[in-house]
């Protein structure tokens, strides 16, 4: 062990990041346990905790300035400068509703400076820690999961947002899509993504996580993927484990290490593929794939397909500078009519261009293009390293898509995508712990310690 370590951690304590670690470790619990929040504890506040992060954010935002660890690289301003002007522009165009602009800019653009603002404050250590939570909270959830997916559709454990009963979306067969402690079963497809690319990483990382997590974390996940009667779940895993093929094809060493551990995991893998809400998903599984579920190409790849595709065909016919910030949410529709639904669209793209036109909303939309290849970028040149590091490439599997074309209207959506990219940054810079005893500190892991990423100096070059 690299005599240093130790002195690293106590140095922890006077971390001058401190409390912008504990605000970032704050908005990552309320990401998994907002939903809860909203249907069973606080149901009367479901509303007001819509934005429950949002506060969060700001405080991470206004200790970062204060310590000088605000991000100023020229993605940041970009987010900063369209910003401006398409909440300016929103006020006198479309409704003109002060409100529902104020929503619209802080679904398009108040998270964004975190995912750059992560890897400024995190280290390795911190970036394992929450990959380590997120494999301890699989268990309960798993548990969570397989209750709601049993229980009767009006059950009090599916409830949905305020407390409302029947409040899930129904999959045929008496069952709902279980949505886990989220408000929907969309934040349970993005959770159960993250968590097995974490769970990949710990199978390959082999020394830091214990063993005993990763054989009860294995079948939490392959349980809730097949009980979540989802596609877009089995789907973002699918997407995970074909990064960790070709991982193990670049690196033919990890392949050790995953073979013993899918020895070991066997008898709990039995388990829980005899249980029968085992089989019961399977068989809702099948049907979703099925023709009843317009099968892979047109309920799958067509679909996934056209978020894209129908944002471009959006570009002719909406107002040069759009109907406004705001409009094309959910939240913004409850404001102005009293019932919630897609005001505009209900595809990501296409409401990002009806929403800030021909100009704005494609400017918006390139700029998530710029960020997700950054993302990529920043994780191919981390697993290109010696030692390589997987992790970045992992989370990027999870998070990539959905900094793409997740729906920001959807709070949960909006946090995993700023969240998961935030790690993946984090994840992709030089982890002190790493360096050769008496080797000389190359520029990025001193970008690091004065709270510049190698990737946000590359910007300034």
């Amino acid at each position: 062990m690299n005599p240093e370590i130790p002195e690293r951690r106590r140095f922890a304590a006077d971390d001058p990041y401190k409390t912008i670690k504990r605000l970032i470790w704050l908005y990552f619990f309320l990401l998994i346990y907002e939903g809860a929040l909203r249907k069973w504890i606080l149901p009367g506040l479901a509303n007001p905790l819509l934005i429950v992060r949002d506060p969060v954010v700001i405080l991470i935002y206004i200790f970062a300035l204060n310590k000088g660890a605000f991000p100023d690289n020229s993605l940041v301003g970009w987010t900063t400068g369209l910003g401006i002007v398409s909440f300016v522009i929103s006020l006198f165009t479309g409704v003109g509703n002060f409100v529902v602009s104020v929503y619209g800019w802080r679904t398009d653009f108040l998270h964004i400076p975190l995912i750059f603002l992560m890897p400024r404050v995190l280290t390795s250590e911190d970036v394992k820690q929450l990959c380590k939570w997120l494999l301890i909270t699989a268990v309960p959830m798993a548990l969570l999961v397989m209750v709601q997916f049993k229980s009767d559709p009006t059950a009090w454990v599916n409830t949905g947002v305020g407390g409302g009963e029947g409040g899930q979306l129904d999959v045929g067969f008496g069952k709902i899509r279980p949505p886990g402690t989220f408000s929907f079963t969309n934040g349970l497809a993005n959770y159960v993504a993250l968590v097995a690319a974490c769970l990949m990483y710990a199978i390959l990382e082999k020394t830091y996580y214990p063993k005993w997590l990763l054989f009860l974390t294995a079948p939490s996940v392959i349980l809730m993927v097949m009980i979540s009667g989802s596609r877009a779940t089995v789907s973002a895993v699918a997407i995970s484990l074909a990064f960790l093929v070709l991982i193990i094809l670049r690196r033919p060493a990890y392949m050790g290490s995953s073979f013993k551990f899918i020895i070991l995991a066997l008898p709990g893998l039995w388990v829980v593929t005899n249980l029968s809400v085992f089989q019961e998903g399977g068989m809702v599984l099948t049907s979703r794939f099925g023709e009843s579920g317009g099968g892979v190409q047109h309920g799958i790849v067509e679909r996934a397909l056209s978020d894209y595709l129908n944002g471009l065909y959006a570009v002719p016919d909406a107002p040069f500078f759009g109907y406004g910030l705001g409009i094309g949410t959910n939240a913004a529709a409850g404001l102005l009519s009293g019932q919630r639904g897609f005001g505009l669209a209900e595809g990501e793209w296409e409401r990002v261009v009806k929403e800030g036109g021909p100009i704005f909303g494609l400017a918006f939309l390139l700029l998530r293009v710029v960020i997700a290849f950054y993302l990529g970028w920043a994780a191919l040149i981390a697993f290109g390293r010696r030692p390589p590091n997987p992790l970045a490439l992992l989370i990027f599997s999870a998070c990539g898509q959905l900094v793409l074309s997740a729906q920001f209207g959807q709070p949960t959506a909006l946090g995993f995508a700023m969240f998961g990219a935030g790690l993946c940054l984090a994840a992709s810079n030089v982890a002190i712990e790493n360096l050769p005893e008496n080797s000389e500190s190359p520029a990025p892991v001193q970008n690091l310690l004065r709270g510049r990423s190698i990737f946000a100096e590359a910007l300034h070059q």
